[in-house]
């Protein structure tokens, strides 16, 4: 072990945080297995759920969010959420931004961080990655989770940004650009899914819709929704994944978008891995675990912690082979 210790002080350890979601609280549990191992974090490379955590951790405040977060019922979670008319997403994310700043300081700067950080968001007109490397952090973190659809859009100099998860849900190529010997990647995309798909749905005629509650959404105005309950009603039911819907329901507008960025996600990761594999891939199993759903952050924290160990010997073995 000695010369293990030996190793690190001597090469840089490339954290990768990948994107997921609430999945991504397992990052916390990876950080804290790489702190028991002392094994030092040089760097991180994060996206979207991952670029959170990266900021989180490199500001300090780690062990509050991840007490925080432990105590997330339902109804704070509704709490963060500001729908607004659905015009470049359903959430405007200014209250994101004020959760943010409960473990961010309001003018931290990337580049003065006492880790090295990258943030990964995706240019929604080029479709290319856009990794963050100075400027404010929270501004960065919540471009870089920007889930399409769901949060508006940021405006970030001449560039539009959306979620780092659309073009690198997995950034261990930006982790060995910024200087890693070695990469330590966290996959949440390992597979889809797809118990909704196997099930048979049917099409339901717009004569099926309720027409009263497409009346409590407010006309274009200043953009908000005054009684937002159709909404928030979707919200909840997607939270709750499949809670007390028929089987021959279709998926409502969030379960549509998620379940679309989760396949992007896995074919995109799976694409990554091909080209920039990383040195020891840990890979929780929370597939069946909402994205938008933070109540659950006991089982992501048993999920990391779990995928972390059984990965120990091979983190060894490999490091090993290096020294």
């Amino acid at each position: 072990m000695l010369d293990i210790f030996r190793f690190f002080r001597k090469k840089r350890v490339g954290l990768v945080l990948g994107s997921g979601g609430s999945k991504g609280i397992a990052h916390i549990a990876v950080i804290e297995y790489l702190e028991a191992l002392e094994i030092p974090v040089s760097l991180i490379s994060g996206s979207s759920i991952g670029a959170m955590i990266a900021a989180i951790y490199a500001s300090g405040s780690l062990k509050e969010f991840k007490k925080d977060i432990m105590k997330m019922d339902r109804r704070r979670l509704r709490s963060y959420f500001d729908p607004m008319f659905p015009i470049s997403g359903l959430m405007e994310g200014r209250k994101l931004k004020e959760f943010l700043s409960l473990y961010i300081p309001s003018n931290a700067k990337i580049e003065q961080l006492p880790i090295p950080i990258g943030l990964v968001a995706t240019d929604l007109y080029s479709g290319e990655a856009v990794v963050l490397r100075t400027g404010n952090v929270i501004d960065a973190v919540r471009a870089s989770v920007s889930i399409p659809g769901v949060f508006v859009p940021v405006k970030y100099g001449d560039m539009v940004l959306v979620d780092g998860g659309v073009a690198n849900p997995l950034p261990v190529d930006i982790a060995k650009s910024m200087g890693a010997d070695l990469e330590i990647a966290v996959n949440l995309h390992p597979k889809v899914y797809s118990e909704k798909l196997k099930k048979t749905v049917k099409k339901r005629s717009a004569s099926e819709l309720d027409p009263e509650s497409l009346s409590e959404v407010s006309p274009p105005g200043r953009g908000k929704i005054e009684r937002s309950a159709p909404l928030l009603k979707s919200v909840e039911q997607w939270l709750g994944r499949g809670r007390g819907k028929r089987a021959d329901e279709l998926p409502n507008i969030l379960e549509v978008i998620m379940q679309s960025i989760d396949i992007m996600g896995y074919v995109n990761t799976t694409i990554m891995l091909k080209y920039a594999r990383p040195t020891v891939l840990i890979e929780p199993d929370l597939l069946d675990l909402s994205t938008l759903d933070f109540t659950q952050a006991s089982r992501a924290l048993a999920e990391g912690s779990a995928a972390s160990w059984k990965m120990k010997k091979a983190l060894l073995r490999r490091i090993k082979r290096r020294i």
